[in-house]
């Protein structure tokens, strides 16, 4: 029974996972891999913008600063027997203490990181060649969206892994396009370390975005040339499976993906929200020869 029960619990926290990540990702039905359409005569222009899917109010998911441009997301706190006696009221209340366990460790975090996605993102595009803007108020038509965010998730073990993330939205109606592309920074904090950031670990939190965002901006330039592969020696666009905590922070639920390039430290993969660039370290790879 003690087996069924840790079972449930552990489906029940991967729903509340990628509740809280779709709530930063776009919805399509049916699913398919995010593939950016890209012009094929002028180069796409960009603006900064402020996307309600990574803004607005989530379950699980909390911003820690004014700006809205760092996001924490975590599924832990709940009860292992609530929803199996108490039925849909339980599940409820278990969606409840996971919510309020978020708030309580945003709470610990919140105004602490001296970051500025946003501006971060900008200095990288502009060093890529892409035409990009910081402007207020919605994007033309013309312009692709560009929402950048720093997003933080809390693992089962409580190490706290951080990633440099891009929401970008393109066109209205039938034609809207959106996906989200993100880079896994190489360090993990603990809660402590994020509520109490020392000087050192500013700076390096601060560096570590920083080429985050460059490396995202330069996929988004070889997007723009045409050229979506990055130096690796795997095949692009095999398909696999994967898990990882900084998606699924609860239980690294299984996702589908395929491979765009990788390496002895990085995964470079397209899945149905996006581009994800993850780390090997924090990955199960159910898959054979990635």
């Amino acid at each position: 029974m003690i087996g069924f029960e840790a079972r449930v619990h552990r489906r029940a926290l991967g729903v509340f996972a990628l509740l809280a990540l779709a709530g930063l990702t776009a919805c399509v039905a049916p699913p398919s891999y995010r593939n950016r359409p890209v012009a094929t005569g002028a180069p796409s222009t960009f603006v900064l913008a402020h996307a309600a899917i990574v803004e607005e109010p989530r379950h699980a998911t909390r911003h820690l600063d004014e700006a809205k441009t760092i996001v924490y997301t975590q599924t832990q706190g709940g009860s292992l027997t609530a929803g199996l006696v108490f039925g849909a009221l339980g599940a409820l209340a278990n969606v409840g203490m996971v919510d309020s366990q978020t708030g309580l460790d945003a709470a610990r975090m919140k105004g602490k990181l001296r970051l500025e996605p946003r501006q971060l993102f900008l200095d990288a595009a502009i060093r890529q060649g892409l035409e990009l803007t910081d402007a207020s108020g919605t994007a033309s038509t013309a312009a692709t969206a560009a929402t950048p965010y720093l997003y933080l998730s809390k693992s089962p073990g409580g190490r706290l892994r951080a990633a440099a993330a891009v929401q970008l939205e393109h066109g209205s109606g039938a034609d809207r396009w959106s996906g989200l592309y993100m880079y896994q920074l190489p360090s993990a904090y603990s809660l402590d370390d994020l509520a109490r950031p020392s000087e050192d670990l500013q700076r390096k939190l601060a560096a570590e975005a920083a080429q985050g965002f460059g490396e995202l901006a330069a996929f988004i330039a070889r997007e723009e040339a045409g050229t979506k592969d990055a130096p690796a020696k795997a095949q692009p666009e095999r398909e696999f499976v994967f898990s990882t905590e900084l998606l699924a922070p609860g239980g690294g639920y299984p996702m589908p993906a395929r491979l765009i390039a990788s390496s002895e430290e990085l995964v470079w993969c397209r899945t149905f929200e996006g581009v994800f660039a993850l780390r090997r370290s924090s990955m199960k790879i159910r898959t054979r020869g990635i």
